[in-house]
């Protein structure tokens, strides 16, 4: 969602977490002043610190599909441990499971998430060129349900399941939370049909909620027909749309609706935390605001951190605030999956994070 998908959201409420474990801070985390897009991890296991790394795991073979991959990151110690599935952004048209945002070295982050007790698995899915939804999604739900049926092999506890994703990835991380074990998202062939694709947290970056919204506003913003663009601009400006099974001329009945995660928020759903820069003009953050207000209404536990003047990828007006909003970000995911699906601490009030409960002078 870049130039040409100028609204899509998710806001971010200043939050200073006060956990105690100031190990956690990552103030020595390395920030890129541009986004960052290539691979930094080698093509073998290996360890990060403590951590051990499994790269390229094949968690789904589709016929007529590349095999699809995941990293998966072992915290040190024997036992089950909480499981947090990442999913990359792109604008459902490219990414990497291995970089995000500016964070230099995007699996280093990983393995600090997991030398703090978690198994992380960082995935691929399937983009606009090469299936339209709901394929992606069911890419995600399978690598749920993959990792679930090898959790003895990996000492993953079933019952603990994150689900968090940046941009792209948030919408589909949101659908992933919103809609576990729905059989209608299904394909006819389920892989690991025993196992749940249900999770018990949701953390979403910048991501689009509300697809309608999105679309017509990025519409409204894009170049008059007959414009020139570069083909970089011209994928940006397609791939969603191809994604979604539409053209300029307009989209399917109701499939713009139909993978919109506002639409399926109900009482069963996951705590979520939605993170969000305050100018991002990428996606609004009217689009996490409006995701959290719904989860609020419908019971939820939700949790919306709005970090202020910084925009999509935590790009602020300054190398200095790009580096502060991205180790913000961090701290508060970090912290927010420890204190909810970290082993006696599940259901427990989010306190630590002060979370503002009016956004009237945001809608206004």
């Amino acid at each position: 969602m870049h130039r040409y998908f100028n609204a899509i959201l998710l806001a971010a409420l200043l939050a200073s977490p006060t956990a105690p474990c100031l190990a956690a801070r990552h103030s020595s985390v390395p920030v890129s002043e541009s986004i960052v897009g290539n691979d930094r991890l080698p093509d073998h296991d290996l360890r990060l610190g403590t951590v051990t790394v499994h790269p390229d795991i094949v968690y789904s073979s589709i016929p007529g599909y590349r095999p699809l991959l995941l990293d998966l990151y072992l915290p040190a110690g024997n036992g089950r441990h909480p499981l947090v599935v990442f999913v990359h952004g792109g604008s459902w048209t490219s990414g990497t499971k291995r970089a995000t945002g500016h964070y230099a070295d995007f699996p280093g982050v990983l393995a600090r998430l997991a030398a703090r007790g978690f198994t992380v698995a960082s995935v691929d899915y399937r983009l606009s060129s090469e299936a339209k939804y709901p394929a992606a999604l069911q890419d995600i739900k399978a690598s749920i349900r993959y990792l679930r049926a090898n959790a003895n092999r990996f000492g993953i506890d079933r019952n603990r399941v994150a689900v968090w994703g940046a941009s792209a990835g948030a919408h589909l991380a949101a659908m992933a939370a919103l809609t576990g074990d729905d059989a209608s998202l299904e394909p006819a062939y389920r892989s690991d049909p025993g196992q749940s694709d249900r999770v018990q947290a949701f953390v979403g970056w910048y991501g689009p909620y509300d697809i309608p919204a999105v679309f017509s506003q990025a519409m409204a913003a894009a170049p008059a027909a007959g414009t020139p663009t570069s083909p970089e601009e011209a994928a940006e400006s397609t791939g969603p749309l191809n994604f979604f099974g539409c053209t300029m001329q307009g989209c399917p009945p109701g499939v713009l609706e139909s993978a919109s995660p506002v639409n399926f928020v109900d009482k069963n759903d996951p705590p979520a935390l939605l993170i969000h820069g305050t100018a991002d003009a990428t996606v609004s953050q009217d689009q996490s605001i409006g995701l959290y207000n719904r989860l609020k209404n419908a019971g939820i536990r939700a949790d919306l951190l709005l970090i202020d003047r910084v925009g999509h990828s935590w790009t602020g007006p300054g190398r200095k605030a790009t580096t502060a909003a991205s180790r913000q970000a961090l701290d508060a995911t970090f912290d927010w999956l420890a204190r909810t699906i970290s082993k006696g601490t599940q259901g427990t009030s989010p306190n630590r994070i002060r979370i503002r409960d009016r956004y009237d002078h945001l809608k206004n």
